[in-house]
């Protein structure tokens, strides 16, 4: 073989990286069904929001002819009054409560009252003998 041959090197063989048990073993593939998708932040959010609002301009006129077609679509069907009701009132919570689902905080549980008891409801009990208030005299 001639010099220049033994130069050439094949795209099928990677370079060994000088760990002594590399047995250049194929790659690992990595899974990309359990990766989750990254959470758009605050911006992507707003740029959305505004291409559905741009979008509803558009085709209805207005943002409130919009909501009222979404009204008379929710008269027959329960999905488009569940969106209206959401829009209107915000995703129900899981938790009823006064505050509006809003309250996080467990309650305070006590067992123990330290109420006073009135005088009526004291029995006293005398752990004296007769016997000896008869023998002090």
């Amino acid at each position: 073989m001639s010099r220049a041959e033994k130069n050439i090197k094949s795209q099928e063989v990677k370079k060994h990286d000088g760990r002594a048990t590399n047995k250049r073993l194929p790659q690992k593939k990595v899974s990309t069904a359990s990766m989750l998708p990254a959470q758009p932040n605050k911006a992507k959010r707003e740029l959305i929001s505004s291409y559905a609002v741009k979008a509803m301009k558009e085709e209805f006129g207005s943002e409130e002819q919009a909501f009222e077609h979404l009204c008379r679509l929710a008269r027959k069907s329960f999905a488009h009054m569940k969106l209206l009701l959401e829009y209107a009132y915000g995703r129900p919570s899981d938790q009823i409560s006064e505050g509006g689902g809003k309250n996080k905080t467990a309650p305070v549980i006590q067992f123990i009252k330290n109420e006073i008891k009135q005088a009526d409801d004291i029995r006293i009990i005398d752990i004296e003998p007769e016997n000896e208030q008869d023998s002090s005299q």
